[in-house]
């Protein structure tokens, strides 16, 4: 039997076997890791891009700070992160 955490991915996605099925989590824990990569383009506006595997998301900030309130803001997704 493993000693160590268990990698997130390992788990099972299977419906009554998923993590979020079962009425305790494992004693030996998860571990998660997660990364994402950014991107600004150029000098001009505030639109970054920011990609995690096949997802993309895109901000900017309101014309007050340069951008043009074309896509949410940084924050507004770490707002909506906290929500979900």
């Amino acid at each position: 039997m493993e000693t160590g955490p268990i990698r997130a991915q390992d788990h099972s996605a299977v419906p009554g076997q998923r993590v979020i099925d079962k009425p305790e989590l494992d004693p030996r824990g998860q571990i998660s890791t997660k990364w994402a990569e950014t991107q600004t383009f150029g000098m001009e506006g505030q639109v970054k891009v920011g990609r995690d595997d096949k997802f993309e998301v895109l901000c900017d900030e309101p014309p007050r700070l340069g951008g043009k309130g074309e896509h949410p803001q940084p924050l507004t997704y770490l707002a909506m992160g906290v929500g979900f």
